[in-house]
């Protein structure tokens, strides 16, 4: 009786395996996606404001929390035109407001996007373009 091949065998048990790690893929549960930030709906209670945020001494200053679908983010608009962004997290985020858009970088990366406002009465909304929230159209809730 004549042997099989060591390369015919070596290819069977490697179809094997292959298919053994589709099936396991295909049978596997989906793990839920960890965010970058804490909050995951409107019900979580909202984190404290960064002071990233609130050390801007200015009268005029307009200061939002947003819900993202990576959790919560903070907003403040200065008088001068600068607008930040800070997450709960300590990610933060400084740009300048141009004509109702900014382009917005990451203070600690190599990160920036587009932020437009979109103001209708007195709902503010920042449409993000690009970025860690690229295509995500955020209302703004007015913090006092």
């Amino acid at each position: 009786m004549r042997r099989a091949p060591g390369w015919f065998v070596l290819g069977q048990i490697a179809l094997e395996l292959s298919a053994l790690v589709v099936l396991l893929r295909l049978l596997a549960t989906p793990r839920p996606k960890v965010h970058d930030d804490s909050a995951q709906s409107p019900a979580v209670k909202a984190p404290a404001i960064p002071t990233f945020i609130t050390e801007v001494v200015d009268s005029g200053a307009r200061r939002y929390r947003l819900l993202s679908a990576g959790g919560f983010l903070f907003a403040g608009f200065y008088s001068d035109g600068r607008v930040r962004l800070a997450t709960p997290r300590g990610r933060r985020f400084s740009g300048v407001v141009v004509a109702q858009r900014a382009i917005v970088a990451d203070l600690r990366a190599d990160v920036s996007f587009e932020m437009e406002i979109l103001s209708q009465g007195s709902q503010v909304s920042v449409r993000m373009n690009g970025g860690p929230y690229d295509g995500q159209t955020l209302r703004c809730e007015r913090l006092e």
